[in-house]
């Protein structure tokens, strides 16, 4: 009997809002997930306005397959809109910045059926607390984990965001 190969898990990573697979940001994790044993493949979406429901860009992403999906602020926007249950990790997730409602963001966090960590800085001004924790207290399947002293690019905690990711995706898809 031969035995076979376990295929590797593959974590799809997102770029911000016109961001490209070249992100420092998604580089970093990449390494990371690579040191624990999962695949990384960065992509770049499809770069200018976004699209009505961001439905053009979550095709493109789609197209990527994917066992999981990582989603810098924009790129999280668009995980959510991929039809697939599998784990996600949302990196700054702006749900509605001050002024600027975004009602489809919060039903496509309110319907997500698969876990789904969403790392969040405590003075995230795109993505308020105040907004985002009453959405999480909705869906049993989201986790907010709240990085005190951080606003949306994370900054100086940009290493423990990351390495976070890191471990709650190996968990997630063990």
């Amino acid at each position: 009997m031969v035995a076979r190969k376990k295929k590797e898990k593959t974590v799809v990573l997102v770029p911000g809002f016109n961001g490209t697979a070249a992100q420092p940001l998604l580089v970093r994790l990449a390494r990371l997930l690579e040191q624990q044993g999962l695949s990384a493949k960065r992509v770049t979406l499809p770069r200018g306005r976004p699209s009505p429901g961001l439905a053009l860009e979550a095709r493109a992403l789609q197209a990527h397959g994917g066992d999981a999906y990582v989603g810098r602020s924009f790129g999280g926007r668009v995980c959510l809109r991929v039809p697939r249950e599998v784990p996600r990790v949302l990196l700054g997730f702006p749900v509605r910045p001050v002024g600027r409602p975004r009602p489809d963001d919060e039903a496509a966090l309110l319907g997500v059926r698969a876990p789904t960590l969403i790392l969040q800085g405590a003075q995230d001004e795109l993505g308020p607390l105040e907004v985002l924790e009453p959405l999480v207290a909705q869906n049993p399947q989201l986790t907010l984990e709240v990085i005190d002293g951080a606003g949306h690019g994370f900054g100086r905690h940009e290493r423990r965001v990351l390495e976070r990711a890191a471990e709650w995706l190996v968990k997630a898809l063990a």
